[in-house]
């Protein structure tokens, strides 16, 4: 078992250069997978699992698609790599998902990558990059393409945020909003709704951001995408 895992992770190493394009759109090629692993998977103790690994990375020579794969790696590789050598040592996952959607706006192409964790925690990470252009496709570049400045932009968006705050806990008796917290947890959450939270242009020509929305219980918060535009 612990040769089959070993051949498996240095196959999969071998993907970057091995793995045909993935990601249909105006330029096939585009998009290749560090790793594409799908199986079945019996840790030691009995616990049975289907696992699917799927890394993307942009297939383009410059400064600016390096960059991004290397955050892809640092973030999803490593987080695979750790899961295969969990099984390798008959260790139970904590990830069991990692997956990937691509989508295209003219020459830009937005990757949205998402893993499914323990406890019910689903990260999500966005990367945006312009073919034409050879550099990364920052949240600015978004706003402008649009015409939408970043005071309508943040405004927006956090009034969808707490729609989204409100609704999620809108079944919580109120005898319980103070004891755990309820309004401080709403502040802190239109607080992380800024500039910094990642957004990308979706199938639909929609703005996507990914935000973070506090929690009242388990981890402090969990990521949501959320679209406080529609354009088109």
């Amino acid at each position: 078992m612990k040769r089959f895992f070993s051949l498996l992770i240095a196959a999969c190493m071998l993907m970057l250069f091995s793995v045909p394009a993935a990601a249909a759109g105006p330029r096939p090629g585009a998009v290749r997978e560090l790793y594409s692993v799908e199986g079945v998977y019996t840790d030691s103790v009995g616990n049975t699992t289907s696992y699917t690994f799927h890394v993307p990375l942009v297939a383009a020579d410059t400064k600016a698609a390096a960059a991004i794969n290397d955050e892809i790696r640092e973030e999803f590789g490593e987080l695979v790599e750790s899961q295969l050598s969990s099984m390798e040592g008959g260790y139970s996952l904590w990830s069991w998902n990692v997956s990937w959607h691509a989508y295209w706006h003219g020459s830009q192409l937005f990757l949205l990558i998402t893993a499914d964790m323990e406890g019910g925690f689903t990260d999500y990470a966005a990367f945006g990059y312009d073919f034409d252009t050879g550099e990364r496709v920052t949240n600015k570049d978004i706003l402008r393409e649009f015409g939408i400045s970043e005071k309508e932009y943040l405004a927006n968006l956090r009034e969808k945020v707490q729609f989204m705050f409100e609704d999620m806990y809108k079944n919580l008796p109120e005898k319980d909003r103070k004891a755990l917290g309820y309004d401080e947890l709403l502040k802190k959450t239109l607080a992380w709704a800024d500039m910094d939270q990642p957004m990308l242009i979706d199938g639909a020509g929609s703005v996507e951001t990914i935000v973070k929305i506090a929690s009242v219980a388990g981890a402090e918060w969990y990521y949501h995408l959320c679209t406080p535009f529609s354009y088109g």
